[in-house]
Formats: C-alpha cells, structure tokens, sequence
C-alpha cells in the first residue's frame, strides 16, 4: 500500500464512513480521523504535499512470504496508517514478522 493508494480510495470514497470500509477491503486499518483527514483533502480539491505524504508513507511489502503477527502467530492482520499493523486474531497492534 502507497500514500497514492489511499488517495485512490479517497477519490473513490462518497463520505468518510464508506472512505474506512473500502480501506478495510484493502486490510488497512484506517482511524475515523485519518479517513477524515483524506477524505476532506481530496473532497476540497487539494492534493497532498509531499511532507503530507511521507507522513503517511511506509509502503507495502510485496516480497515472497508472508508477514503474521509476531505476539499470536495469526495472519490475519490490517495495516495501520499509523504504522505496523493491527492483528485480528489478538486484537492488538504489531509490527509484524515476515515468514517464508
């Protein structure tokens, strides 16, 4: 996942409720004020400077392998916009680890 990607979905997005629930679709964990912030800078007609997005950045790894959560084990995690991820099977936040 890029910065771009959730502009994307923004773009997409007709209200902010909907703008979390496509990022959900994706496996990205994205906060009612995170969605809220992209939502209203697309709906506003300004893009995002590049300061915005590093600030958001980070990237998806899209490398052979797997990344699951490194406290349960399970891969069933959402990516947070604010870093890491969120885990699904124990309900917390991660970083994560890559297994082959």
């Amino acid at each position: 996942m890029t910065p771009f990607h959730l502009i994307g979905l923004a773009k997409r997005a007709q209200t902010v409720e909907e703008l979390i629930a496509l990022a959900k679709e994706e496996k990205i964990r994205l906060s009612r004020e995170d969605a809220q912030i992209y939502f209203e800078r697309w709906h506003e007609g300004e893009e995002l400077s590049d300061e915005d997005l590093e600030e958001v950045g980070g990237g998806f790894e899209s490398a052979a392998g797997k990344t699951v959560c490194e406290l349960c084990g399970s891969g069933d995690l959402l990516m947070d916009v604010s870093g890491g991820y969120f885990c699904n099977g124990c309900n917390r936040h991660c970083w994560g680890k890559r297994i082959n």
